[in-house]
């Protein structure tokens, strides 16, 4: 079967796709799923580097501060479990020695 041609508000011509090409529910924008092409490792390992090239990195300076700033919250949230479990410990031994 040919294309249909459907104008669209504008007055300009969108191609549909065939009646016999859409899916059950008539939607119609289903494409159909391609192959993807195969390339080789070296095509491959060029395409990474140039991925690796478009990353913003952060800098030293940022990395550091980050870095500071997760030491002080986990010496921060080892206190705070200590005290909760120190608590809890004391909480308990002085209920069971009420009986």
């Amino acid at each position: 079967m040919a294309k249909q041609k459907k104008k669209s508000r504008a007055g300009k011509v969108a191609k549909t796709k065939p009646a016999d090409t859409m899916s059950a529910a008539g939607a119609g924008d289903a494409a159909p799923a391609e192959k993807k092409k195969s390339v080789s490792p070296l095509e491959f390992i060029r395409q990474v580097r140039a991925e690796l090239r478009k990353v913003t990195w952060t800098s030293r300076q940022e990395t550091m501060i980050s870095t500071i700033m997760v030491l002080v919250m986990v010496v921060i949230m080892s206190l705070f479990f200590f005290v909760v479990d120190w608590a809890a410990r004391a909480i308990i031994q002085f209920i069971l020695s009420l009986g």
